[in-house]
């Protein structure tokens, strides 16, 4: 019994630092797929700013509720670039990280080119 006090406080420790860094990963990968998917969303012609970030809540929302922000650059008609960025705060969506990562923030940009007319077919 007294091997198993000794090395059950280190499996723990282990076991809930593994279950820590995959929800981090799982966070990460759903930020990484909602500034993609939101971004391809906006690239068409007449899609706006609006309809990007509600993209992006509706795919961050299968995990999260709260503690992220989406930010999406301005589009019009002009607009050759959309960049879609989501900040994620790890102090409301981690467990166990914020005790040793105080203020961190899972950060992800995806930045495409609009499919504007840009007058490539000019005669």
């Amino acid at each position: 019994m007294v091997e198993f006090a000794i090395i059950a406080n280190i499996m723990f420790v282990v076991i809930f630092t593994c279950m820590e860094f995959a929800r981090m990963n799982m966070v990460r990968n759903l930020a990484q797929d909602a500034a993609y998917f939101s971004a391809r969303h906006a690239i068409v012609p007449g899609a706006t700013s609006e309809e990007a970030v509600a993209e992006a809540e509706r795919i961050m929302g299968a995990m999260l509720t709260t503690g992220y922000t989406v930010d999406v650059s301005d589009l019009d008609a002009e607009s050759g670039m959309v960049n879609v960025t989501v900040d994620v705060d790890l102090d409301a969506v981690a467990l166990f990280a914020p005790m040793f990562l105080p203020s961190a923030t899972i950060s992800t940009t995806a930045r495409m080119r609009t499919e504007r007319y840009d007058g490539f077919y000019e005669q």
